[in-house]
């Protein structure tokens, strides 16, 4: 990742890894394990849902900086 998407980030993947682990830990969810239990259909239906969430925060990334640019 080089540093203009860093920049943009709005939160740190390491600091997301961290919360889902915690989430995880406390639930008493073993990633290992659930990685194998995800059929094809339901990581197709994931994977989907995060590239729409990463296109939707990349468009409030871009208005939010027009809108701060005319101000």
């Amino acid at each position: 990742m080089n540093n203009s998407q860093k920049k943009n980030e709005i939160v740190p993947n390491n600091l997301m890894d961290l919360l889902v682990n915690d989430v995880f830990s406390k639930h008493g969810i073993d990633k290992e394990k659930i990685k194998g239990n995800l059929s094809e259909e339901k990581k197709k239906m994931l994977k989907e849902m995060v590239e729409d969430l990463s296109k939707r925060v990349d468009e409030f990334v871009k208005q939010t900086n027009v809108n701060n640019n005319k101000k």
